[in-house]
């Protein structure tokens, strides 16, 4: 299996964003209904937070799959640091 297609079938991502992709339906079933500006936003809000999640951890397997050869204790520490920041 190829390294890329490694990447593509991250079970932790694809689910990050199934869930995304589910919180996004439900904000269009929220504006159908004519729910607040609020609710939406807050909905809004977690969908963003979830997708910067999702970014993160592709950032990360993509160094994960690039560097070669690198110190793995300090990768790690790296990457850690990476998916905790905001």
């Amino acid at each position: 299996m190829s390294e890329e297609k490694d990447f593509v079938s991250s079970d932790q991502i694809k689910l990050r964003l199934k869930k995304s992709y589910g919180q996004l339906d439900g904000i269009m079933k929220m504006m159908d209904d004519g729910r607040s500006c609020e609710d939406v936003l807050v909905q809004l809000s977690a969908v963003k937070s979830s997708i910067d999640k999702a970014m993160k951890l592709v950032i990360a397997e993509n160094i994960r799959q690039c560097v070669d050869g690198a110190d793995t204790e300090k990768l790690q520490h790296s990457l850690d640091l990476l998916l905790k920041t905001k």
